[in-house]
């Protein structure tokens, strides 16, 4: 078990259990609260002058507030001892890609899901997601929640697609070619 120390508290998170696999900002691991409670904590993969830093910055904004289908973010920022950059947030019981890998859904089951993934986007209003795949949509609490906001922004910022080209999740990229231009 590894400790960190945060901007709201201790936690320890064990590096030899991934929760999924890495993506491009980071990896997930098993964690635990002051309380032993389970949580997912997020080793970002950034430095100071990264794009990756935008995640901390949404993070801090949804941490500590209360929505319905967006995974709650317990705490962030820089360990006070390694240097390195954390995301602590909920632990989930599974991703809509590990369901979607267990089989088909029915209509009922698929309205369901995307009227919370519907909602979670409505409930974060000035933040745009731009990652929205099945593994970033996360069952917490009897509710589907959006998860992984690495490459979100703010709408009022501006962020040309190039400088995220590598990062994003091929498969779920809607292309200029694609869209018409």
């Amino acid at each position: 078990m590894r400790e960190i120390k945060l901007n709201k508290d201790l936690w320890v998170f064990d590096p030899n259990y991934p929760l999924g696999t890495p993506g491009g900002f980071g990896a997930v691991f098993l964690g635990y609260d002051n309380k032993k409670l389970e949580v997912a904590v997020k080793k970002l993969h950034i430095s100071s002058n990264s794009t990756g830093n935008r995640e901390l910055v949404v993070s801090e904004e949804l941490s500590g507030k209360s929505f319905n289908n967006i995974i709650p973010f317990y705490d962030s920022g820089i360990d006070a001892d390694s240097g390195e950059y954390f995301v602590v947030m909920a632990r989930a019981e599974k991703s809509l890609q590990d369901l979607l890998n267990t089989g088909s859904l029915s209509e009922q089951e698929t309205i369901s899901i995307l009227m919370h993934i519907a909602n979670g986007l409505k409930e974060v209003g000035d933040i745009v997601h731009r990652d929205l795949k099945p593994g970033n949509v996360l069952f917490h609490n009897g509710q589907w929640k959006l998860a992984d906001f690495g490459i979100a922004r703010f709408i009022e910022d501006s962020t040309s697609l190039i400088t995220l080209k590598d990062c994003l999740s091929p498969l779920y990229v809607l292309t200029p070619l694609q869209n018409g231009g």
